[in-house]
């Protein structure tokens, strides 16, 4: 099989990870429990660990500091993100450290669907796969108002992402961009 044909078979099975989510989330129409059970369920023996053992981590990591959330070099992938971005208690994080992981745009836009983000004043994404897209998604995203310290570096995006963000009508209280 050649490469091409490889990476085409790792689209095709991203795109039916996220169609299972998504009707995952539908049909538990939210509850948090039936979510972990049904995605537990639908990827055993895929993952290195159940979201039911991921959530009893950033549980117990929110009750230490309800406002500072640290998931750093966990191997998160998107859809772990999407499950964070909508877990509760995420309202009251004021400092996000999701450093070394594999978010990639799309997580970073799963975790920008988020109504949960308008207390975060730092966030750290250092060393997450994010390209210029995921930059443009977060430029437009109108979300974390508040955001006062980013840092982004070891990404694949340029310095001229600072003074876009900086001088973005989204962020006005960003104060410190790090890019590269």
């Amino acid at each position: 099989m050649s490469s091409d044909e490889l990476n085409q078979d790792e689209l095709n099975q991203d795109e039916l990870n996220k169609e299972m989510l998504l009707k995952i989330f539908y049909n538990t129409k939210g509850n948090i429990d039936d979510i972990n059970t049904a995605i537990d369920n639908s990827l055993f023996g895929n993952q290195k660990r159940s979201l039911t053992l991921f959530e009893k981590f950033v549980r117990a990591r929110l009750l230490l500091n309800p406002k500072l959330l640290r998931l750093v070099d966990m191997d998160l992938t998107w859809f772990e993100i999407a499950y964070l971005s909508q877990y509760p208690g995420l309202e009251n994080v004021e400092d996000l450290d999701l450093r070394k992981n594999k978010l990639g745009d799309e997580g970073l836009d799963a975790l920008l669907s988020s109504d949960k983000l308008d207390n975060i004043t730092k966030l750290d994404l250092r060393n997450n796969q994010i390209t210029r897209k995921g930059m443009e998604i977060l430029a437009q995203s109108g979300k974390m108002g508040d955001l006062q310290v980013l840092d982004m570096r070891s990404n694949r995006i340029g310095k001229v992402w600072e003074e876009k963000l900086k001088s973005s009508m989204n962020f006005s209280k960003l104060s410190s961009v790090k890019i590269v």
